[in-house]
């Protein structure tokens, strides 16, 4: 649709009638060509819609390059009936000398009835000229929606079922999977019980008497000298750790799990020579202070210990003519 245009102008008037045709002409002739270098349009994407949609509409402007196109500004209504959303896009196209400029609004309306888009103002600058170009008015039908007038009675819907979340399955695996875990490490924890309580129930038996053994490792230990290069900690651990393992071999005492005090009761059956039991008692407190007390003994005591050691196990040994050993044995 073509805008009409209002242009201003001055026109030198005087008296007669034939300079009054001439300028009658000249305005007529100025109007005729300023209309052929614009042109308006002001169109919605339909003219009918229903309370509360949302339609298109368009404003664009063809015009020379050359001109400046001042475009209405709209604020959040055209008219009390008719309201406008928001800008959804503002495009310049240039072809030759013309340009082509579109603005789109998206409006709505909330009424029902017919209204009328008014007529909107367009300014085109040139240079020191202005023109103003008018829209013409566009009709938009706002109806609500059709209504069932079938009286239907339906019964009240469900309600929806709630989407199933991951936390939705966590809260059922998670439990599940706890529960398990938990029966796999009781049941873990109590096989490896019974695993250790059969190992001492039958101890293994060793291709060599326990004293060998026992003698073989003292005399490694002795040529190590680690006390007399400063490892005294180790030192008493290697050699608690021999006559802890000589005792499980030789009387299946489960030494290596217990406490020093623990294996000097146990002692008792089978050893009734004091200065034996001594020994030992000498041997394994030292270690405990050594070792948890960090207590650095005289190195005459680290020979001391290592002597005891010795005297503990040959006077224990298998064929030792020990009256409380033999007695236990039989």
């Amino acid at each position: 649709m073509k805008g009409v245009r209002e242009t201003h102008f001055l026109v030198e008037i005087r008296p007669g009638k034939t300079l009054l045709c001439i300028g009658l002409a000249v305005f007529l002739f100025v109007n005729k060509t300023i209309a052929q270098e614009a042109e308006l349009k002001v169109k919605t994407d339909t003219s009918a819609i229903l309370i509360g949609d949302q339609i298109g509409l368009t404003l664009e402007v063809n015009a020379e390059k050359t001109c400046k196109v001042e475009f209405p500004y709209l604020n959040d209504s055209l008219t009390p009936n008719i309201r406008v959303v928001r800008r959804i896009q503002a495009d310049t196209l240039m072809t030759g000398t013309r340009q082509k400029i579109i603005h789109r609004y998206l409006i709505t309306s909330f009424d029902s009835g017919l209204f009328e888009i008014p007529s909107l103002t367009f300014r085109l600058n040139r240079g020191n000229t202005t023109d103003t170009l008018f829209s013409i008015p566009v009709q938009l039908s706002v109806t609500y929606p059709p209504t069932d007038t079938v009286p239907t009675l339906f019964d009240i819907k469900k309600p929806l079922p709630a989407p199933f979340t991951l936390e939705d399955y966590l809260r059922i695996v998670l439990p599940v999977l706890l529960a398990a875990l938990f029966i796999f490490l009781i049941t873990k924890y109590v096989k490896r019980k019974r695993n250790r309580r059969d190992k001492q129930a039958e101890p293994e038996k060793p291709s060599e008497p326990a004293h060998v053994i026992a003698l073989r490792e003292l005399d490694r230990l002795k040529e190590e000298k680690l006390w007399q290069q400063g490892f005294i900690k180790e030192y008493y651990t290697r050699l608690t750790e021999i006559v802890r393992r000589y005792i499980e071999r030789r009387f299946h005492v489960p030494a290596m799990e217990q406490t020093s005090t623990e294996i000097l009761q146990s002692m008792k059956p089978f050893v009734l020579e004091e200065d034996t039991l001594r020994a030992l008692q000498e041997l394994l407190l030292l270690a405990d202070m050594v070792k948890f007390a960090r207590e650095l003994p005289m190195p005459d005591e680290n020979e001391s210990n290592m002597l005891n050691a010795y005297v503990f196990v040959n006077h224990t040994m298998e064929g030792h003519t020990s009256q409380n050993v033999t007695a236990n044995q039989q």
